[in-house]
């Protein structure tokens, strides 16, 4: 599959996942500007039998109207295509930029319990829509659950298209599945009778594992209930008892124990909000008012103690003709001008952050100035020396015709760094780049100029101001 461009549009770039019956890829679509990300299921049922083709067909069809209304949510990839091609099925769908929940958990720290209702309160608001589309996902785990760069909210994937023709062929194959993970699923769901709070059981063992450090199999069962025993594996003088009764009912071993909706679970947690508030206001309120007196006069006295509350990170000169864009999630902030486009890309594979261009006259035109930024994982041993050798060996080797102009030492936000200027064809075009590299907390920055030769000397002053307004924190 890898290279291949199915209906001459989705360009097969990267396998992301791949099981017995289903595969899941990184793609480009090469209909739209820039070729955007999207992520292609492939389903392969391997049915020889008419009438079981047909069977699979009629379910995928009905899982793809489930899923282009369950889009329609923000929290949800939108699906953007379906279609069949030699008896496999295929789902286009939105690609979402950031990090499955399972690498949150994988960092040995135990969450707090204000991370905790936080976590529970994204995820039940966007299950709490699902269910109101009649779909339970019954796959609730943290592979499933990716927190977008953009905004920092969770993103809820996987949805039952794949599951259900897996299942279909799996059992065909005379092998009885349940649809979803074992280690987050209740006993009706591994049964093959799956309920609305199966979903909620789930979401209940993932805050258990948040809170605890401890994967759910590993966590102790009562010999005779089979409830998780899992309040001996935390601080419970740092947990409200309140938090820990909901997470005990969302994870009753009997369906009929537990809450019976995402709104039931969601009130529970308001709750705790409100009584917190009630007993910080009642203890905390005069205090605060009087302290919110003193530093009001005080800054109003003293403009300097502003300052002293403003070192957290750099700030840029404001420049009436340009507009700042700031990712804290790579710690960056540059100024662009006004008059320039900003594309935001976050892509963890290729470790393109953003792209800022000159629009061309001529709207069809590719455009041919533009300023990019990289931010790639380096290993702890890297130096910008051994870094920029690679780099340089890099561009000898990857486009066409190319000369090294110039390459010397120069800084980058005030760290040492390296700059390139070279020039190569690209796509028919004579292009010339100047890009600047450094390293910084196991990170390669880079900043790239590229502009048609002919208009390189003509932007270049202007992507220089770029280029020394970028900082790095």
């Amino acid at each position: 599959m890898l290279g291949t461009t199915l209906r001459g549009r989705y360009q097969i770039i990267k396998q992301l996942a791949k099981g017995v019956f289903a595969e899941t890829y990184l793609a480009k679509d090469k209909d739209l500007p820039y070729s955007p990300y999207c992520v292609v299921k492939r389903l392969k049922p391997n049915f020889t039998d008419p009438f079981l083709l047909q069977t699979a067909r009629r379910l995928f069809e009905q899982e793809v109207q489930a899923l282009y209304q369950l889009g329609n949510h923000e929290q949800i990839p939108r699906l953007l295509a379906h279609f069949q091609e030699n008896q496999d099925f295929y789902l286009v769908q939105e690609f979402i930029e950031g990090d499955v929940v399972s690498q949150e958990l994988k960092t040995g720290r135990k969450w707090s319990e204000e991370e905790v209702i936080s976590f529970l309160e994204d995820v039940l608001n966007i299950l709490r829509y699902v269910h109101q589309q009649n779909v339970i996902h019954r796959d609730i785990k943290p592979a499933n659950l990716i927190r977008r760069t953009t905004d920092g909210k969770l993103v809820l994937i996987d949805f039952g298209a794949v599951k259900q023709i897996s299942a279909l062929a799996a059992n065909l194959q005379g092998k009885t599945i349940a649809v979803g993970t074992p280690a987050y699923m209740p006993c009706e769901q591994n049964s093959g009778q799956p309920k609305f709070n199966s979903d909620i059981y789930a979401v209940g063992l993932l805050a258990i594992q948040a809170l605890t450090g401890i994967f759910p199999d590993h966590l102790p069962r009562h010999p005779d209930t089979n409830q998780i025993l899992w309040r001996d594996q935390v601080d419970i003088k740092h947990i409200k008892p309140h938090l820990i009764n909901i997470l005990d009912k969302m994870v009753s071993y009997d369906f009929r124990d537990r809450y019976q909706s995402t709104t039931e679970v969601l009130q529970a947690l308001a709750d705790i909000k409100k009584h917190r508030e009630w007993k910080f206001n009642k203890k905390f309120a005069i205090p605060i008012v009087i302290i919110a007196a003193i530093l009001s006069t005080a800054v109003l006295a003293t403009p300097q103690i502003i300052k002293l509350f403003n070192t957290s990170k750099p700030s840029l000169s404001v420049n009436p003709e340009y507009s700042t864009y700031e990712n804290p999630r790579y710690s960056i902030q540059i100024q662009y001008p006004l008059s320039w486009k900003v594309q935001p890309i976050g892509d963890t594979f290729t470790g393109d952050v953003v792209k800022f261009w000159l629009s061309p006259i001529n709207s069809t035109k590719k455009p041919l100035v533009e300023v990019n930024i990289n931010v790639e994982n380096v290993k702890d041993s890297t130096s910008l020396e051994g870094y920029t050798n690679i780099s340089v060996n890099e561009i000898t080797q990857f486009f066409t015709d190319v000369v090294i102009l110039d390459s010397h030492a120069t800084k980058l936000s005030d760290f040492p760094a390296h700059q390139v200027i070279y020039s190569g064809k690209e796509e028919g075009y004579n292009v010339k780049r100047m890009a600047v590299w450094t390293l910084r907390n196991n990170k390669a920055y880079i900043i790239t100029y590229k502009a048609e030769e002919s208009q390189y000397d003509k932007h270049l002053q202007t992507a220089q101001q770029m280029i020394d307004s970028l900082k790095i924190y």
